[in-house]
């Protein structure tokens, strides 16, 4: 069990995976080397703080879960399932590491996390398990979920049947991200270590389009990684990505596949993660090793915001966005972060602690 005051929660180990419904509450997983990691689901709880004569409104997280028993590989990633209909005494809720599992909780003061199933992926001709490095949930397909793996492989899973659908060569290298389009049944994009993203369709998987490589002339053993990729929640045409070791985001178009229609720098150390605002085209989250949690607005000096970020495509120059609107300071660098479902919240993963952010 952790420690809580308001607005922080510490655990045990080390946190990294994260997604937060305001409903459900907040799933946390670990990320250690050693075969002892977990998953918890912590709940938010209103809680009255005084400062002086005045008496203030504030939050504090208590445990309302936890996985019955060890994982042997760190969780890279974790899901609520995108579902308004969802059973109100069972909640369910996906991971990745070893495998992809789904998991189940039951509304209630503590309860265990209930492991449902686990969808494992074998690399071709040998019997060792290849890790999953990320995944995402079709939010319209709900039975639907694509992995990405370290063997170069992407995965598209059919959960309510237990089974692959498709499985693709996604990449010349390992698959670090993976990421559904706004409102698409059908496609995704994904990032690799060989420094592309690349966008393909179920419907005709065996073509797919580069909407971005690093590197240039470099081969794929010596570009820059493409860490992270994460959709536009509302505008499908955007997509935010970062290489490794760097303090540069860029803000990408797929109607203008090649060039970043914008470049976000405003951290002192490298980026660890970056993610858009659910309901919002226009603002986005990063963090990184710098300590910092930075949150823009991509089209604040715009006074059409469906403008600005097209202008650097017309006059052949990438844009750049160096003040944020927000920004928090930690005590040690960030891990991972996640917005909460109505986008009032960011939860910071730092250290061995959950941040909770009211923005």
């Amino acid at each position: 069990m952790g420690v809580y005051t308001p607005f922080v929660y510490t655990m045990l180990w080390p946190t990294y995976a994260i997604d937060w419904s305001l409903s459900r509450g907040i799933v946390i997983g670990s990320f250690m080397d050693e075969d002892q990691n977990e998953i918890e689901i912590l709940k938010n709880e209103e809680v009255q703080q005084v400062q002086g004569k005045e008496s203030l409104g504030g939050v504090r997280f208590r445990s309302a879960g936890k996985t019955m028993r060890n994982l042997v590989y760190p969780v890279t990633k974790v899901l609520w399932k995108p579902c308004i209909y969802e059973r109100k005494d069972k909640k369910m809720f996906a991971s990745t590491g070893d495998a992809l599992r789904l998991w189940s909780v039951k509304e209630g003061l503590y309860e265990p996390i209930i492991e449902e199933m686990v969808l494992e992926h074998r690399q071709h001709g040998t019997n060792q398990i290849a890790p999953t490095t990320s995944f995402d949930w079709n939010q319209v397909a709900q039975q639907l979920i694509v992995t990405a793996s370290v063997d170069t492989t992407c995965i598209i899973w059919d959960i309510e049947v237990g089974e692959a659908k498709s499985k693709l060569i996604a990449h010349d290298r390992e698959v670090f991200d993976v990421s559904f389009l706004a409102h698409s049944a059908d496609v995704f994009v994904s990032t690799g270590a060989e420094g592309s993203m690349r966008m393909f369709d179920l419907r005709s998987l065996e073509h797919s389009t580069i909407l971005y490589e690093t590197g240039g002339e470099l081969d794929a053993y010596t570009s820059e990684p493409l860490l992270r990729v994460s959709a536009n929640t509302l505008d499908q045409n955007l997509l935010a990505t970062f290489h490794l070791d760097s303090n540069v985001v860029h803000i990408l178009d797929i109607r203008f596949p090649g060039t970043p229609v914008l470049n976000i720098a405003g951290h002192d150390g490298n980026i660890n993660c970056v993610k858009w605002a659910p309901g919002c085209r226009n603002i986005c989250a990063t963090g990184g090793e710098d300590c910092q949690i930075l949150i823009w607005n991509t089209t604040k000096e715009s006074q059409n915001p469906n403008t600005l970020l097209y202008k650097s495509i017309r006059n052949q120059e990438i844009k750049q966005l160096n003040n944020p609107i927000f920004s928090w300071n930690a005590n040690s660098e960030i891990n991972n972060l996640c917005w909460s479902d109505d986008a009032e919240w960011i939860g910071v993963c730092w250290g061995k602690n959950f941040q909770g952010l009211k923005v």
